[in-house]
């Protein structure tokens, strides 16, 4: 009965530390850019491992934080995605898993390593902890939209002056 207890716990606290992430890049599959419903790519089950697999494009490499060993661990993940161009002007997007890091930010270790290289420039970098959370597209590399959302505000009188007075 204790063993039976033990695998129930055991199991119950891997459910509470796993997060499934969509995993590719825009090097080796171009639907990684933007995607749609109708994508083949899936979310996955975040694992140390999983995440450590991942490599062989700069993004990906640039991305890598390296904690552990190589064994296969029970840690936090959480769901990151990184939109960034090197200096041949290549514009790649990489999404993917990554290690909780607790008050350490992984979007600023990437910033901070992407310094380091010639000519990688981060435009967007997120950080998000809910299944498939790393799927959304990026609102604010779309000025349109925004441009809409501010001329629809304007056109409402929001915010209006009567309200500040």
């Amino acid at each position: 009965m204790p063993h039976f207890i033990f695998l129930i716990a055991h199991h119950s606290i891997l459910l509470a530390l796993s997060i499934k992430c969509y995993n590719c890049d825009s090097t080796s599959n171009e639907e990684c850019m933007d995607l749609k419903r109708n994508s083949a790519i899936v979310a996955e089950t975040c694992t140390p491992s999983k995440m450590a697999a991942t490599t062989g494009n700069w993004l990906a490499d640039l991305t890598r934080i390296e904690y552990f060993g190589g064994t296969e661990i029970t840690v936090p993940m959480v769901c990151q995605k990184i939109v960034a161009a090197n200096e041949n002007g290549d514009t790649m997007t990489y999404r993917g898993c990554q290690l909780d890091g607790g008050k350490t930010d992984p979007c600023q270790i990437a910033y901070g390593k992407a310094k380091l290289q010639r000519g990688v420039k981060i435009e967007y970098c997120s950080i998000c902890k809910d299944d498939a959370c790393n799927g959304a597209p990026r609102l604010a590399g779309h000025p349109a939209v925004w441009l809409l959302v501010g001329a629809v505000l304007t056109m409402l009188g929001f915010p209006s002056r009567r309200l500040l007075l």
